[in-house]
């Protein structure tokens, strides 16, 4: 899935992908309406039109694997939100260096992010690099003394 900010900083998932695994919100709408809110699987295909619509594998995630309802088809992204593989609802992250998240598959749903949030002031940063360096010197001093090179 892709991510975006609003302007307000808040995460919004601006494109899905095959093999990420989304939960209904609310009740499907519409006369051939059969999804209910609280189920979930992983999704099997996203038109690429604006706001496209996704399908959603249920068999096997929140629907045992003979179940009567499968899939769900054209569901609009606006009644899904991202879940776990438990099926629990994800929180999106705060902004991150890198904002777009792959899945290889429904298993292998993870991510690795660096939070320039929580990341050191300049200042202390800089703090601890010389800090280091004067141990890494006097370490150096007292090797050079040991080893009569002084």
């Amino acid at each position: 899935m892709q991510l975006g900010y609003g302007t307000d900083g808040k995460p919004y998932v601006s494109r899905y992908e095959v093999g990420d695994l989304v939960r209904l919100r609310v009740n499907e709408s519409g006369d051939h309406a059969m999804g209910k809110a609280g189920q979930w699987g992983s999704v099997t295909a996203v038109q690429d039109r604006p706001g496209g619509l996704l399908d959603i594998q249920l068999a096997g995630y929140s629907e045992g694997k003979t179940s009567a309802l499968q899939r769900l088809t054209g569901i609009s992204r606006s009644i899904v939100i991202p879940c776990g593989p438990s099926g629990a609802p994800l929180d999106l992250p705060a902004r991150y260096r890198s904002q777009e998240f792959r899945s290889s598959g429904p298993q292998a749903h993870q991510s690795v992010v660096v939070n320039t949030t929580a990341a050191f002031p300049a200042w202390a940063a800089s703090l601890i690099v010389a800090g280091c360096t004067l141990i890494l010197v006097v370490a150096a001093g007292i090797a050079a003394k040991n080893f009569g090179l002084l």
